[in-house]
């Protein structure tokens, strides 16, 4: 088959890739340093501008969260030292952390976090993800110091965990009214490391908090270096040039496992993987098209074969770490019976399908895409692949509904909060098409709407439980997308250092990391 031919020879290529090092020579450095490899420079370092997750998790550094989630999922008190919710889930009422000061010495309180809150409800402030974090709340409300009320403006369950996000860290209320245009530039947060430098397109630069209200890192200095190509960051981890990188290609995990001088975690992440269907295109309309589609791909194949098990197959609509996570099996490569339920729906084979992909976005798109591509054309069907950059694609697949021209096209979805909702509203709910949001799929059941708003609205876990697995069934079996894997989030860090922690949301803690 012609698929099987394509993943041979990929894996062939991939043989070759993994011996493909160049060392670098050593630099000289400091035993009380963390360099860590990054493949982007940040866009600002101001947490209310973020989209990306490698820069919130650089602003970790800098800015503590009013609560942690730590990698099992729980909260864990930071700025904030006790949360309460009222019955009807509108006012949460935090407690805040007493002689606490930000690193220009302004002192944290309930004035100064209402100032970040206000800043971000501004509704003429830039706040790209404001629709999942700050939509919900009305206003925050002082009741004295130290005690703060977010009023939200409808119940919103999953909101205690959006309050361990970056976005919403505490800026420092000086810099704020003082100097809002050094606030992209310069962050002053009151986490435990200081802002000392940054030279765009080379390295990005903390040094210790020495009056940091916590414990103390052992660390005086951390630098992001960054190094935009995957090749060379592999080999400067080698060479001793870096003490940490993320995400390294597939091919080279298995190298970076037998260097007895590198430690690899494999993490398990939120970044799930699909092809996304135009659920309103005429030919896609009958989900037994949208099945066979699911049933014609060997998804543990493309896993073992492309990405080097640096993935899960999927099993359910969303990813397995988040709450709300329902399994409810497994599509299974059967082309017999993809080609069966394509007859009984009397799908027109002739008919020339565009699939599109990015290249270079996420873990080996385009060879994934080429591979999926191969399936479908094995049941009979007669699909073209067009790669394009990423702002083009963007571009294409965001457009609404009456001017959208997609078909099938390469995507992932990853959140920074642990819970199913941040997957289910943002693409499953039909409220969330573009150009409002990036449901791009053009799904539509008002019955799964039902069943994530009663999840969303619901302070119950046991309820919310209830209704995600009730929306899961119902996703799965109209299948809106080919439903892929979930990836994993690969870490590396020299043998040498400890204390590193990765979480699902895509990030690591490296702030009581030590080297020994």
């Amino acid at each position: 088959m012609k698929s099987l031919r394509i993943l041979q020879g990929f894996g062939i290529v991939l043989s070759a890739l993994v011996f493909t090092v160049v060392f670098l020579p050593q630099q000289a450095w400091s035993a009380n340093e963390l360099r860590i490899g990054l493949g982007v420079d940040a866009d600002s370092l101001n947490p209310h501008d973020q989209t990306t997750t490698i820069v919130q998790n650089i602003l970790d550094f800098v800015y503590d969260p009013l609560f942690y989630e730590n990698e099992k999922g729980e909260l864990e008190p930071r700025l904030a030292t006790k949360m309460d919710v009222s019955k009807d889930g509108l006012v949460y009422t935090l407690t805040l952390r007493k002689g606490v000061k930000f690193h220009d010495g302004a002192p944290f309180n309930a004035e100064a976090l209402k100032v970040t809150f206000d800043r971000a409800l501004d509704p003429k402030t830039k706040l790209p993800q404001r629709s999942t974090t700050y939509a919900f709340v009305d206003k925050l409300e002082i009741v004295n110091d130290y005690e703060v009320k977010i009023h939200l403006k409808a119940p919103f369950a999953p909101f205690n965990r959006v309050l361990t996000g970056t976005i919403l860290s505490p800026m420092s209320p000086k810099a704020i009214k003082e100097t809002p245009d050094q606030l992209a530039i310069q962050p002053i947060g009151t986490g435990p490391f200081k802002f000392q430098e940054w030279v765009k397109g080379d390295r990005i630069v903390f040094v210790r908090n020495n009056d940091y209200y916590g414990k103390k890192p052992s660390l005086e200095k951390v630098i992001f270096k960054i190094v935009p190509e995957h090749g060379t960051r592999t080999a400067m981890i080698r060479a001793g040039d870096l003490d940490l990188i993320y995400s390294p290609q597939p091919p080279d995990v298995p190298m970076l496992e037998k260097d007895s001088n590198l430690v690899v975690i494999k993490a398990p992440s939120t970044r799930f993987m699909f092809i996304a269907i135009n659920n309103q295109k005429e030919i896609f309309k009958d989900k037994r098209v949208r099945q066979a589609f699911n049933y014609a791909v060997d998804k543990d194949t493309i896993v073992k074969k492309i990405l080097m098990d640096m993935a899960q197959v999927s099993e359910g609509p969303t990813a397995p770490s988040h709450f709300g996570y329902a399994k409810t099996g497994k599509y299974e490569y059967n082309p017999k019976k993809a080609k069966e339920l394509l007859a009984a729906a009397k799908f027109p084979m002739d008919t020339k399908i565009q699939m599109m992909t990015p290249t270079g976005r996420y873990m080996f798109d385009k060879q994934v895409s080429e591979a999926i591509q191969a399936y479908l054309n094995d049941i009979g069907l007669q699909v073209e692949l067009r790669t394009y950059d990423w702002p083009t694609y963007i571009a294409m697949i965001t457009k609404p509904v009456e001017q959208n021209e997609t078909q099938l096209f390469f995507l992932g979805w990853g959140t920074t909060v642990q819970d199913a909702h941040f997957m289910f509203f943002p693409q499953y709910h039909s409220s969330q098409w573009p150009p409002v949001a990036l449901c791009e799929t053009f799904y539509k059941n008002p019955e799964v709407d039902k069943a994530i708003e009663a999840a969303r609205d619901n302070p119950d876990p046991k309820k919310r439980i209830a209704a995600y697995t009730n929306a899961s069934k119902m996703i799965w079996d109209d299948a809106p997308m080919i439903f892929l894997y979930v990836q994993k989030y690969i870490v590396v860090h020299r043998g040498n250092i400890e204390g590193v922690v990765v979480n699902a949301v895509e990030k690591f803690n490296a702030i009581y990391a030590k080297v020994k």
